[in-house]
């Protein structure tokens, strides 16, 4: 759950590999609901690069969160292979291969009942991370599917499979550039995840570009926060950007808003 999801697209969709000229490397951090002991945190690393003499790019991703005692951490590898749709129009086809740990430190939680079991043991599990996604882009807009994760997690070892179906968190994305003048530009998005045991979550996203340097605007997730963002191109290479929500629901009155920061920066083409 990320408001700068523009500047995080590797980790939702491997097709995003290659997609851009140069060496693309994003950090991303988010700290959301201040104010409540054990707020989500997380951290995430991107990069992405094209091989342009063969059409495709690779990528690398490492993101970590906790909520509480609980915390997850995930290594992916991507590769993507573009094809050319019609003059200008690009279809991206990607994979990502990696692992995931998923830790949570329950032995030395305070218990209503004492004794229970459950809670005897730390969890620490390690499992595979395999996922697909597709990416159609031009100039002007673009439009992608994804699963990045379509394995499912083993938590328990007694744990069948059969005990739960297991549906696998899907991603949709899409954005349009709209020039408004030779200074302005109009850059709406939206982000749709459908992920199995939560509300289908919507992100509404508008940003405007002054001068291909300033980027501001404001973010709206239907139901439950809204903020507002400001990033800055400070070099040709160099962005930066923070990012303030504040929660709409029940949670407002427990937390002071949600805080991202993000820098990204861009080397020239490797090959």
């Amino acid at each position: 759950m990320y408001t700068n999801y523009i500047n995080n697209p590797l980790e939702l969709n491997p097709a995003i590999a290659g997609t851009q000229d140069g060496l693309n490397l994003n950090l991303l951090t988010r700290h959301q609901w201040i104010g409540i002991e054990g707020y989500p945190a997380s951290y995430s690393f991107g990069a992405h690069t094209p091989y342009q003499r063969q059409n495709f790019g690779i990528g690398l991703s490492l993101m970590t969160d906790r909520v509480g005692p609980v915390k997850n951490t995930h290594f992916k590898a991507s590769y993507a292979y573009q094809i050319t749709v019609s003059r200008g129009t690009y279809l991206s086809m990607g994979l990502n291969a990696g692992i995931t740990n998923f830790s949570a430190a329950i032995s030395d939680l305070e218990l209503s009942e004492s004794n229970d079991p459950h809670f005897e043991n730390d969890l620490n599990r390690t499992s595979p991370i395999f996922g697909v996604g597709f990416y159609l882009y031009t100039d002007e807009y673009f439009a992608g599917i994804s699963s990045p994760r379509l394995i499912h997690v083993k938590l328990e070892k007694e744990y069948r499979e059969s005990d739960v179906p297991y549906n696998p968190s899907i991603f949709l994305m899409g954005g349009y550039k709209f020039k408004i003048d030779y200074e302005w530009q109009f850059l709406p998005s939206a982000l749709v995840a459908v992920i199995p045991g939560s509300p289908v979550s919507a992100d509404i996203t508008t940003r405007f570009l002054y001068q291909e340097q300033y980027y501001m605007g404001a973010h709206y997730r239907v139901g439950d926060a809204a903020g507002l963002f400001f990033n800055v191109q400070i070099t040709e290479f160099l962005k930066a950007g923070y990012a303030f929500d504040f929660t709409l629901n029940k949670l407002s009155r427990v937390n002071s808003g949600s805080h991202e920061f993000m820098v990204a920066y861009r080397l020239d083409n490797l090959w």
